[in-house]
């Protein structure tokens, strides 16, 4: 099992740490695509971010996250 985790690490991808202006713009650009609207999995398919840091960098650019539940009459 142990070589399983190690198998599965060592081919994940690494990505930058977004820090500074670089992630102020980013946090810019995923709340304007949330408002459009596109989903977090969208957004971070498009910006080759994780699901989790783009849910945070939403949340640090104060957007109110909609529900999975669909919206119109019931």
């Amino acid at each position: 099992m142990a070589s399983d985790l190690t198998d599965r690490t060592r081919h994940q991808k690494r990505r930058p740490r977004r820090r500074g202006e670089e992630r102020e713009l980013l946090r810019h650009q995923l709340k304007e695509g949330y408002a459009r609207p596109a989903s977090i999995r969208a957004l971070a398919a498009e910006h080759d971010l994780s699901f989790g840091l783009t849910r945070v960098l939403l949340l640090e650019a104060g957007v109110e996250l909609r529900t999975g539940k669909p919206s119109g009459p019931e």
